[in-house]
Formats: structure tokens, sequence, C-alpha cells
């Protein structure tokens, strides 16, 4: 199969040319709520998760079912074999010109990278994820509590919103044999990694509170392509 297919880049330079697109968009991680499923009785994850379908043809963007959230527990070892339930993405995000110009230019990248004479489907399912992960003098805030894994989807963008009053986070991708292969931190608002989710596995490290800092944060938006 080869090595992890994945690249990296920044949707600000990638798709917005500038404007005031990405603060309409990043605003929505101001109101997330806490993530009540940690296994290890965390309470530094605040989350939103929504399922949507994508018609390849016209853009069309229709939320699909509201049945929750499962993988199983050989994805995720720690909260795994359960159905979560999170409070839906906002519509109003799903209309932002951020949202619908990322959908738009990863689709076209799968799409043109798919192997000759495998089917590109029409309507794509992608799973969308909003996570602020909180770091106080109190708790590290843990990114990938699960530790060294994959997703069990096709492709996921991982993209930073933002960074604030925190080290750490550093972002490190395998081959399916856990050997790391890249070690990367995303720093600035747009920062992606973009990453063939059947060729690789990934992990980031804890982010601590900065010195000073009464409590810091990193946002993240997931779109996974199933």
């Amino acid at each position: 199969m080869g090595g992890p297919k994945f690249s990296l880049g920044n949707a600000r330079d990638d798709l917005l040319r500038g404007g005031d697109d990405w603060d309409k968009f990043s605003q929505f991680w101001e109101n997330l709520p806490l993530d009540p499923y940690m296994g290890d009785g965390g309470t530094y994850r605040r989350r939103k998760y929504s399922a949507i379908s994508y018609d390849v043809a016209d853009g069309g963007v229709r939320v699909i079912d509201q049945d929750g959230f499962l993988q199983s527990e050989e994805i995720n070892r720690l909260n795994g074999g359960i159905t979560r339930r999170f409070e839906p993405v906002d519509q109003a995000l799903l209309d932002t010109a951020v949202f619908r110009r990322m959908l738009a230019h990863f689709v076209a990248r799968i799409t043109a990278d798919a192997p000759d004479g495998e089917p590109v489907a029409p309507v794509r399912r992608i799973n969308i994820h909003q996570h602020r992960i909180v770091a106080t003098d109190r708790e590290l805030g843990n990114p990938t509590p699960e530790g060294i894994h994959r997703d069990g989807v096709e492709h996921i963008v991982m993209m930073l919103v933002a960074r604030k009053d925190i080290t750490g986070g550093v972002s490190t991708l395998y081959d399916n044999a856990e050997s790391p292969v890249l070690t990367h931190t995303l720093r600035n608002p747009g920062d992606y990694i973009f990453v063939d989710d059947r060729t690789s596995k990934h992990s980031v490290t804890p982010v601590q509170v900065a010195p000073a800092a009464a409590e810091g944060h990193r946002d993240m938006f997931f779109l996974e392509f199933c």
C-alpha cells in the first residue's frame, strides 16, 4: 500500500484570499458545550458534531441523521463502543463561505486523486466535528486521549481554527505499523493536515496552559469523508 498519503496547507491561503469570511466562521467555537463522554474523566474537551450529505454535482448540503456518533472499540479504545450524542453544528456555520469552499476544495482533490477506474460517489457522507481543547493550571488538555489511532474513514481534514495561551499540541502521523513519518505543529489559523486515513494513523501531544495565563485553548475543525 505504501506510506501515508497526506499534505499540509493553510485554508486561508488556499481558499479565502483575504476578507472577513474567516471571522464569520471562527466565531462558532465560542459556544461549544462540554463533551460528557470522556472515558478518562476529563473535562477539557468541548465539541459539536453533525453528519451531512454533499452532492458533488451541485454542491448541495443536507444534514442527515442525528442518531449520534459511533466508533468501534477497535478504532477508539477510550470512547468507542457507545453511541455519543452531541449538540449539532450550527446551521449558520454550514452556510458560511469558508465551509462551502472547504467542501468543494477537498472533494475535488479526493476526486482528482482517485485511482483510474475507482468509482467516485456522486453524494458523499461527511462527518463534521468542532473541538475546543481547554488547558488550565489544574488540567492538561488532551487532543487525542485515545492515543495513536485512525478514525476509520477515508480522508480527514484536520484544521486549526485558533491557538490561544497554550504550549504543546504537536501532531504526529504514522504509517500503519505505527512508525512516525511526520511531526508537525499547526500554529496559524487555517493550518491543516489532509490525510488518507486508510494509509496512516495519528496522535497529538497534550496542551498546557502558557505561563502567566489562567486558561488556554486549541480550536480544531475536522471533516471526515466516509
